[in-house]
């Protein structure tokens, strides 16, 4: 398991490079950067940055999530998403807040609830 801690400054706390690859699980604070492969879980309540180069299949519960980059998976945002313009999307995302970007590829399911999102582990409550 990867663990960053948050620093004062109010930059990127940590940062996955280009020619990088990750696989296991990142908990973090602040702001992290991925522009590398990562496929595991990210779990944090600050910010997570998929950047153009990045390529990442995970499950993810974070604050705020932004995306310019390939994204295959679960995304859980207590804040909102953001999608920029070359991403590639497939999966689901859970969010109260998205901002998506002309030019964005995205092929999934998106669940909107007014920042009442469940954790990962949390079910859907079956309908009576």
């Amino acid at each position: 398991m990867l663990k960053v801690a948050k620093e004062t400054g109010g930059g990127i706390d940590a940062f996955l490079g280009q020619n990088t690859s990750f696989n296991g699980t990142l908990v973090f604070e602040g702001i992290v950067r991925l522009d590398g492969n990562f496929e595991g879980n990210v779990k944090s309540n600050d910010t997570l940055v998929i950047a153009e180069s990045g390529n990442v299949n995970a499950q993810i519960e974070s604050g705020i999530v932004k995306i310019s980059g390939t994204f295959d998976g679960l995304v859980v945002a207590k804040n909102k998403v953001e999608l920029y313009k070359p991403a590639v999307v497939s999966g689901t995302i859970r969010t109260p807040v998205l901002k998506m970007e002309e030019g964005v590829i995205f092929n999934g399911t998106l669940e909107m609830d007014n920042g009442r999102n469940k954790p990962l582990t949390g079910k859907k409550e079956e309908e009576k």
